[in-house]
């Protein structure tokens, strides 16, 4: 508000220029003081609409910054999936990214070979290389009853396609009719090398998945190298058909299996690699001893997984590297892996300037590591006075390494970490079965990390969950001394049938391969 100020109007007081109303200030002065105080304020109300407008298109500016984010990490999460995507999803995430279109644009099409295009089928074999009579069982497979064989009616033939000695073979299996007096079901017996109702035998299906899990070929690239050598044909999907078959009798093997490792009062080392699933992070977990090798999958990387594998009451020495999911475990004992420590202590003396304590303790750690796992190769060397003196100094310089003055902030967490798990660097002095390094663990992933950078993961987590089981029993009948045709084979032999025949097979191998 304004004030106007006229002194010499018909009401003119004499006390104008000195009011003592106003403490003795002039009327002019105190209307001239009003007047620049009213501009002040409308100067800030116009400021603060100004700052109230910048803020609201801010806002504005922020919410559509926020929804192309949102697309953008759609758009992103849509490419990664259409990797590895089937047609079906292909469409489901073109009708997330366009969910504007109508539903008859996005339904998905029909299975199979498009409109106008044959589907492809195995053609059936015309001609056999051998005949085989197989007799009819003497129980029931399915209730264990009594099986009458009718000799009146015309045998079953079931032709099926191998390979035999690197060529291709045809096997024609005679089956009489039987038929079970209890269930009353109609029951053969598997002769030697086949498998019931399929047209591919199990030497093909070992190969193909031994190139897949052992060589670590990709599914669509297995058909195409067994067509190329052998001249078979074959469809990617089958070679999963082949995978899951073979799961019946694998899952209670990699059970027992897993057991085994749980029952270890040895070492057991255990570590962990990334893997991708249909687009997004996932792990795959080894726990391995000197005989048994476990691979489990899970899309978590939390230590419940480890602790839930081997269980509250593990009895044995627990081998791993210092990520801290393993704290939690209620091991007998624990085991850092020092190769781990001297790789650390390696790239982070680069960072320090040369000759200053902090690169000496670099220096001294790396030495000290070098000298521990001299000792653990030599330990059979050695007098027991000299492995005495051996272990004195150990335990002395990692003493040493806890206590000395550091400035480097990278030399600082490196001791912070010795300290943290002093009790678990030296556990291999006082046990000779417990390893001083993680690397057994570590090469043990090493077929998943170089399949991982061919194949680009899984889709599925009922693939990723299928590989795991069939590595599992693929690396323990190597430690076995077995061969993973062989073992490939009779898994799909007994695919259906108890597994008892296998484990003794892998269990009574001539002795363990080397590391």
């Amino acid at each position: 508000m304004t004030f106007c100020f006229y002194p010499k109007h018909q009401f003119a007081c004499p006390q104008l220029m000195h009011c003592p109303h106003l403490g003795g200030a002039a009327l002019g002065a105190v209307v001239q003081v009003a007047n620049t105080s009213d501009d002040t304020i409308h100067l800030l109300y116009r400021q603060l609409d100004a700052a109230q407008q910048s803020v609201s298109d801010l806002r504005a500016e922020n919410e559509e910054l926020k929804r192309e984010v949102e697309r953008l990490k759609l758009e992103l999460k849509l490419e990664r999936q259409n990797k590895f995507a089937t047609n079906r999803q292909r469409q489901s995430n073109a009708a997330q990214a366009k969910p504007s279109e109508s539903p008859s644009e996005t339904e998905p099409r029909k299975r199979g070979a498009p409109i106008g295009h044959p589907g492809w089928f195995r053609p059936t074999p015309t001609e056999y290389d051998t005949l085989v009579e197989v007799a009819a069982p003497a129980h029931c497979p399915h209730c264990g009853g009594p099986v009458s064989v009718y000799t009146s009616q015309d045998p079953t033939d079931h032709l099926q396609e191998d390979l035999v000695d690197g060529h291709r073979h045809i096997t024609l299996f005679r089956h009489p009719e039987a038929r079970c007096r209890t269930c009353r079901k109609w029951v053969q017996n598997a002769g030697e090398g086949e498998i019931l109702g399929s047209m591919i035998g199990p030497r093909l299906r070992a190969i193909a998945v031994y190139l897949h899990n052992d060589i670590g070929i990709s599914l669509r690239k297995v058909p195409r190298a067994i067509a190329d050598l052998f001249e078979f044909h074959f469809t990617p999907a089958a070679l999963i058909g082949f995978e899951k078959l073979m799961m019946a009798t694998a899952e209670p093997v990699v059970d027992d299996i897993r057991k085994k490792v749980a029952a270890s009062d040895g070492a057991v080392h255990a570590d962990e690699t990334y893997w991708v699933l249909d687009g997004e992070r996932a792990y795959y977990w080894v726990h391995a001893t000197d005989q048994y090798i476990h691979f489990q999958f899970d899309t978590s990387r939390a230590g419940e997984v480890s602790r839930d594998l081997l269980g509250a009451d593990f009895a044995g020495t627990l081998v791993t590297d210092c990520y801290s999911a393993y704290d939690a475990h209620g091991a007998k004992a624990k085991q850092k892996c020092l190769s781990h420590l001297a790789r650390t202590a390696r790239d982070w003396q680069k960072l320090t300037a040369a000759n200053s304590a902090d690169y000496g303790f670099f220096e001294a750690v790396k030495d000290w590591v070098k000298r521990g796992c001299d000792f653990h190769r030599r330990r059979g060397q050695l007098s027991e006075q000299e492995q005495a003196v051996e272990k004195a100094w150990l335990r002395a310089e990692l003493k040493r390494l806890q206590e000395c003055p550091l400035n480097h902030e990278k030399a600082v967490t490196l001791q912070e970490r010795i300290r943290r798990y002093a009790d678990c660097w030296l556990v291999f002095l006082d046990d000779p079965r417990v390893s001083p390094t993680n690397n057994h663990a570590e090469r043990c992933l090493r077929p998943l990390v170089i399949l991982r950078k061919i194949t680009f993961g899984h889709r599925t987590d009922s693939g990723a969950t299928r590989m795991a089981r069939l590595m599992t029993i693929q690396e323990t009948a190597k430690r076995h001394g077995r061969r993973t045709l062989e073992v490939y084979y009779r898994l799909a032999t007994l695919a259906g049938k108890f597994p008892d025949a296998l484990l003794r097979y892998i269990y009574a191998g001539p002795g363990m391969t080397g590391s």
